[in-house]
């Protein structure tokens, strides 16, 4: 196409081009061999070029392969190939094993700031699930998990210096005073974001996104607020709908005021019979105070819903919720349900409502049908006082001065 042009003897006809652009940009004095040899080998392509492109259009198909062949490197480049086992290991990664990347990726970390790092993830991975995959994790669950860290207790003060996290999770009443500040709520979420966001999405790119994206954090008020009586209509609704410990444990927090971890910790036999009142009870012993440990009518209600044959076939020495392993297991169940029947989690003074906010929700309900206060705070377990808790307990009410205060709820 190009005649007697390309010669090996001939200088190469980009040769002044080639000297034109480099010169612009570097001093190449003494190089006339080097810019010799990179114009003869462009021209060389150039020719190899052209006469492909002319082979081509004269249907030499074989001449043409010949010579795209000829231009190939002698190290051929090959498209990467994506090893696909590869990827189910990234999709298969746990958040325990992303935590010590992340710790070798923030190796930078002071000893500081990292001992107080690794404090807070002892209280993600116990919420999140140490084996749960990272791909699983989702928006709401880092909700969930700053609701949960709000209702921690600090832990630079006595007696919680002494606790370990799940110590601390399974904690159902903390002072107002002894609870984190909202600063600390803050640095767990700014924690999760360094570890969702910057590293698993940003750096390893195991996450098309990052739970952790459009999750606020604002300060809130430390008290605990009520479900209304609609709301409480749709979550015991909605708990008689479901099965086993989901069931049961729910509703009898709704009908008994008890906290979170008197129910999870019930045995079948705490479930009895009064003799005098011909009511069945549960007994709570599980208590560190002696107003805690107390004896709390079964409603009707839920003896009509069927909670006796809930016990058929269970031994007296098993646990009446074997499932639950942990108290917090509860927390992070309710918070689902709570979200899908849409109710909010501040009310509009800005309350937290969780699972201990059912006991609040009991105690103002039962107050407000004129139960007798004293029988209220037996029933509970709060001591007997005129203002506060805290003063001295003075004596105990049989379980049929009780029974009005149960069967005065009535949530459906």
């Amino acid at each position: 196409m190009l005649g007697d042009t390309f010669t090996t003897d001939g200088p190469a006809l980009s040769e002044d081009s080639v000297i034109e652009r480099l010169s612009r940009q570097y001093d190449i004095t003494g190089m006339a061999e080097e810019i010799d040899y990179i114009a003869s080998e462009y021209d060389l392509m150039w020719k190899h070029y052209c006469d492909a492109h002319v082979a081509f259009l004269d249907s030499r198909h074989s001449e043409y392969r010949q010579i795209l062949s000829s231009l190939r490197p002698e190290n051929d480049y090959a498209p990467a190939v994506v090893d696909k086992s590869e990827k189910p290991l990234a999709s298969e990664l746990t958040l325990s094993q992303a935590w010590k990347g992340f710790l070798e990726f923030k190796s930078d970390w002071k000893p500081k700031i990292r001992q107080g790092n690794e404090k807070y993830f002892e209280v993600i991975e116990a919420v999140l699930g140490a084996e749960t995959l990272v791909t699983s994790i989702t928006r709401r669950d880092i909700k969930n998990l700053l609701e949960v860290v709000e209702g921690l207790p600090r832990q630079n003060k006595k007696p919680y210096n002494r606790m370990g996290a799940q110590q601390c999770l399974d904690l159902d009443e903390v002072p107002e005073d002894d609870l984190v500040s909202s600063k600390t709520v803050k640095d767990y979420l700014k924690l999760c974001q360094g570890l969702f966001s910057t590293y698993l999405t940003g750096e390893l790119d195991v996450l098309e996104s990052s739970p952790t994206n459009n999750v606020k954090y604002e300060s809130k008020s430390k008290g605990y607020g009520v479900y209304s009586q609609t709301e409480m209509r749709k979550l015991v609704t909605h708990f008689k709908t479901l099965d086993g410990w989901k069931k049961w444990g729910f509703l009898l927090l709704a009908y008994t005021g008890a906290r979170r971890s008197e129910i999870a910790n019930l045995k079948v036999s705490d479930v009895r019979l009064d003799d005098d009142s011909q009511r069945y009870y549960i007994m709570i012993e599980d208590s560190k105070t002696e107003a805690g440990i107390r004896q709390v009518p079964i409603s009707l209600r839920l003896i009509d819903m069927g909670f006796l044959n809930y016990l058929e076939g269970k031994h007296r020495s098993d646990k009446l919720f074997p499932e639950i392993s942990y108290s917090n297991q509860v927390t992070r169940i309710f918070h689902a349900i709570r979200d899908n029947l849409e109710i909010d989690y501040l009310n509009d003074f800005k309350e937290r409502r969780i699972v201990h906010s059912f006991r609040h929700t009991f105690i103002t309900e039962a107050l407000s049908k004129n139960n007798a206060l004293t029988l209220v705070q037996q029933t509970v377990g709060h001591e007997h006082s005129g203002h506060k808790e805290t003063q001295t307990y003075t004596g105990r009410m049989r379980i049929s001065d009780l029974i009005s205060v149960i069967d005065s709820i009535d949530w459906i």
